[in-house]
């Protein structure tokens, strides 16, 4: 949510280069499901943290706000839509028979896909930004060294559906747990200001401080993300 601060492992995705590494830092690959802190790819100096919902090789399809992995439909209690009505967005699951709003249709093609532009390697390129695929998208297969991450909110998040294809080597890590969670406005779905000098990150303080027993999300701190 808006306001969860994480601890992230960054050991948990790392190649071991010694027997004794593994053992002191249980390592592994990343599996479908887990939440990811990564490079954005548009902004490296940005950390995002999405659901990697499909690995190299597998097949992704969105249908009228379906996700689909390999033909077989991807739904959870984590999955949320309508994002941006009053009410906040609703969780799932979303069976094909339950009415998650009304889809946009894709327009043009879904760019992110073509080899040339994947042999380019134009990740971070703004123009490649494309609206209009966030509903209806697909299929298509992730390439090699290459993840699909998505947001849980599926109707408010800039994921894979809008910059391509999320780079292996742009991984940060695994958040563990929420060690403090704080509502940044009046309301759950309000945004955080994001500082852009000193002055900005000592209003935060003064923010925080005043607000800090009325605005911290109790039920939240220290919960474990999944």
């Amino acid at each position: 949510m808006i306001g969860d601060h994480l601890l992230a492992n960054k050991f948990i995705f790392a190649r071991p280069q010694w027997t004794w590494e593994e053992k002191l830092f249980p390592m592994r690959g990343v599996q479908r499901g887990d939440i990811i802190v990564f490079r954005y790819p548009l902004d490296r100096d940005q950390d995002y943290v999405k659901r990697c919902v499909a690995l190299p090789g597998d097949t992704v399809e969105m249908r009228n706000k379906r996700l689909y992995v390999n033909g077989k439909q991807v739904t959870g209690p984590w999955e949320f839509q309508f994002g941006r009505n009053p009410e906040g967005p609703t969780p799932g699951p979303w069976p094909p028979q339950r009415f998650a709003g009304e889809a946009e249709q894709p327009v043009g093609t879904w760019r992110h896909a073509d080899p040339d532009e994947l042999t380019m390697d134009r990740q971070g390129i703004d123009s490649l930004i494309q609206e209009g695929f966030k509903d209806n998208l697909g299929p298509v297969t992730v390439p090699p060294g290459h993840l699909f991450a998505m947001g849980d909110n599926r109707d408010n998040s800039m994921d894979s559906r809008y910059w391509g294809f999320m780079p292996m080597d742009h991984l940060r890590g695994r958040p563990f747990i929420v060690w403090w969670s704080f509502r940044e406005g009046d309301s759950d779905d309000d945004n955080g200001r994001v500082p852009s000098g000193p002055m900005d990150v000592v209003q935060d303080f003064v923010d925080a401080a005043r607000h800090f027993f009325t605005r911290t999300r109790w039920e939240r701190t220290g919960t474990i993300p999944r």
